[in-house]
């Protein structure tokens, strides 16, 4: 008997059931709002692949915390912290004087 997941017509909820072929598209109660619903299997795309081409890694410190295309004070290569999130002290900030 194959696995089916279901969608409740009445309260939207998706459960699986374990469904004869004979059984499709009879009724089966729901086993949240308890009511019998059509039992019509979802929709699904099978068996989907994913292959990753390019993964992104960062240029420097600044882009590894903030993400990729972080730019502002402490993203140049000279700069005392590598850090876009920092805490600013003022005037003798390493960050922000560059």
């Amino acid at each position: 008997m194959p696995l089916y997941d279901i969608r409740c017509s009445h309260c939207e909820g998706i459960f699986e059931r374990l469904i004869p072929l004979q059984g499709l598209h009879g009724q089966t109660p729901c086993p949240y709002c308890k009511q019998q619903t059509a039992a019509s299997p979802m929709p699904t795309g099978g068996h989907v692949g994913l292959q990753v081409k390019y993964r992104w890694q960062p240029r420097n410190g600044a882009e590894q915390l903030a993400g990729q295309g972080a730019t502002g004070p402490g993203t140049h290569a000279g700069a005392g912290r590598s850090s876009v999130l920092h805490n600013c002290k003022g005037h003798s900030c390493s960050i922000c004087a560059t």
